[in-house]
């Protein structure tokens, strides 16, 4: 049967106008997946806060290439699904290298977004398509494209993460060498002072004279080795103890309050050399959602990093909070003696130091307790031109 031109633009007009439809959906399909996201946990609301422009950005344009899908003839539909299905791998590659973290949440969000998107695009087919035949084939084609992308982006993000678990496994028996190695010989040093101590404490009291002063004095030193040890095994445990697996009492942190705490502890710490402490905080709220205590170690520490890098008596360090696209900065940076590259490349590595007195663990717990707040910690350096610490943490909107 032959269609004549008429016919054809009335086709063409019906198919354009429920395109249309379908396309101004978007946002209520975006809404009711991101409210059903948001209601699951807590963890998957700051999750929406913090990635929500770029899954605003990649959903949106996933479904608009869905939706005219619908409507293209079968060789372009044919080139249309091989590469959706290959654009769907690619980004379930690229989604577990970069917010591999949150695997139950990522897969959570795919799997909800395809079955809500199927349910309102399907709504409106089934309401304006008169045509029973093209409703049945439409709702086919929709069932097809959504299951192609959806099982497409899961392939991918699983063979990713499959290959970051091959390459972890490779690296573990290296680093559980490295931290025993690390770990004995921080224990080593402590343990031969307190022998040491001992031997002349015993070879004092064979003696027809005994000091008391010195026993005493003996005593006092193999006392601060062991709260030594004792610090350091408490900071290897933190080290190695699994954050899913740790109860921790999280709430609203005000990060200004925070920041300011440690800034009075820093100046004490500076009175008594010639290092200029400078500070700009925004005026705007700084909350995330965390442990305030673990926040305060962790610019503590970098601030503690940042005097001990000072090697002369003109040095500055300059702390700066601010905001942006739901994300609070922090940058602490000096003008000390900096970092070589391949320091830099090792500065989270457990026990690696380059201090005389240092025990190489507070970077790495630092990073631990940042990524635990959904966070991210990176260092520039260069060697005579200091040392710049960022912190990045989810902005909490109250």
């Amino acid at each position: 049967m032959k269609i004549n031109s008429e016919s054809w633009m009335i086709m063409q007009r019906n198919q354009e106008s429920l395109s249309s439809l379908l396309i101004s959906s978007i946002p209520k399909i975006l809404e009711t997946h991101f409210d059903a996201i948001r209601n699951q946990s807590h963890a998957a609301n700051m999750f929406v806060q913090t990635q929500q422009e770029f899954l605003f950005t990649s959903i949106t344009e996933i479904q608009t290439g869905m939706i005219h899908a619908l409507f293209m003839t079968a060789p372009k539909y044919r080139d249309y699904l091989v590469s959706s299905q290959a654009q769907g791998f690619e980004q379930g590659t690229f989604t577990a290298r970069t917010l591999g973290e949150h695997d139950q949440i990522v897969l959570e969000i795919s799997k909800n977004l395809n079955l809500t998107s199927q349910s309102i695009l399907i709504a409106i087919i089934e309401q304006y398509e008169e045509d029973a035949s093209k409703r049945v084939f439409l709702i086919n084609r929709l069932m097809e494209c959504n299951w192609n992308r959806f099982a497409s982006f899961t392939q991918g993000y699983l063979a990713s993460k499959e290959q970051q678990i091959d390459h972890l496994h490779s690296q573990k028996v290296s680093v559980m060498g490295q931290m025993a190695a690390g770990m004995a010989h921080e224990i080593r040093n402590p343990l031969a002072s307190i022998k040491g101590f001992a031997q002349l404490a015993k070879h004092r009291l064979q003696q027809p004279v005994i000091k008391v002063d010195e026993l005493t004095h003996y005593l006092d030193l193999s006392i601060n080795e062991i709260d030594a040890l004792n610090r350091l095994v408490t900071d290897f445990l933190l080290l190695s103890r699994k954050r899913d697996n740790t109860k921790h009492d999280d709430s609203v942190v005000d990060v200004k309050e925070v920041l300011q705490r440690v800034i009075g502890i820093a100046e004490q710490i500076v009175l008594s050399d010639e290092i200029h402490l400078s500070t700009h905080i925004s005026e705007q709220e700084l909350f995330t959602f965390g442990d305030a205590s673990q926040l305060e170690q962790v610019f503590l520490n970098i601030l503690k990093n940042a005097i001990d890098a000072m090697s002369n008596t003109n040095g500055a360090i300059q702390i700066w909070a601010d905001t942006a696209a739901n994300h609070i900065f922090i940058k602490i940076s000096d003008n000390g003696t900096g970092m070589s590259k391949e320091t830099l490349d090792r500065i989270y590595e457990p026990f690696f130091t380059t201090k005389e007195n240092g025990t190489g663990i507070g970077l790495s717990i630092c990073k631990q307790l940042i990524e635990r707040h959904n966070g991210r910690i990176g260092y520039e350096s260069e060697i005579g031109n200091g040392t710049a610490a960022t912190i990045t943490l989810p902005k909490f909107n109250s």
